[in-house]
Order: structure tokens, then sequence, then C-alpha cells
């Protein structure tokens, strides 16, 4: 899991990086470009938090550790309207669809990550 999540999070930084590049280069994609950043980094931590809830899950079902109660899910949302704001109360600066778009791309890059993790193993 940790080999699929470094390569997913490098797969992440190369597309903010491709963000960051376009939104210097080509001024009329810049809140395009600053939309799909925030939506990054919102995955990003949405990909975090999901990470250490499952840690925490398969602890607690392997036996050791107390139960935790927390908001899961409503963290996760939380994260995603914040970016909704941001992109709704600066819409000069953040496109709308973008961010909404880049908020969906982590589980994509995990999901491929994992499959060729996969393909080298076997």
């Amino acid at each position: 899991m940790d080999n699929i999540m470094k390569t997913a999070v490098r797969a992440l930084f190369y597309a903010m990086a491709v963000c960051l590049i376009v939104w210097a280069f080509l001024p009329e994609w810049r809140t395009v470009s600053l939309g799909l950043l925030l939506g990054l980094a919102a995955s990003y931590m949405n990909a975090f938090l999901l990470r250490r809830r499952v840690e925490l899950v398969a602890m607690r079902a392997a036996g050791g550790g107390p139960r935790k109660m927390g908001l899961g899910l409503g963290s996760r949302i939380a994260t995603v309207l914040l970016v909704a704001m941001l992109a709704y109360r600066f819409p000069e600066k953040f496109s709308m669809p973008a961010a909404l778009i880049g908020c969906m791309v982590m589980p994509f890059i995990l999901l491929a990550a994992a499959y060729i993790h996969n393909k080298r193993q076997s």
C-alpha cells in the first residue's frame, strides 16, 4: 500500500507542477489551472485522510488499539465543500468546474498506480 501511495502522490505532484507551468506561461488559462491546483490539493488531503482511516480500521481488525470514532466521510466532504466555497467566492481566481474535477482526480491516480504495481508483481 505504501508503494502505491508513493507512486500516486508522485504522479499528483507532477500534475500540480504542470498546473503551475500552465499558470505561468498561459495567462488565459490561469483560472482553470489554479482551480485544478486547488482541487488537486484537496484530493491529496482526502486521499491522506482515507489512507489514515484504512490503517486505523486495519489495526482495529487485527485486534490492536481502541475503537476510534471520527468524522470520516464528513471531513472529506467538508474539504470538497471548502474548495467549492473558495471557487464560488473568488471566480476571478479559481474555475469552479476545474476545482471540482481536481477534487476527484486522486482516486483515479490511485487506481492506475495499483494496476501498474499489480502488473509488475505478476
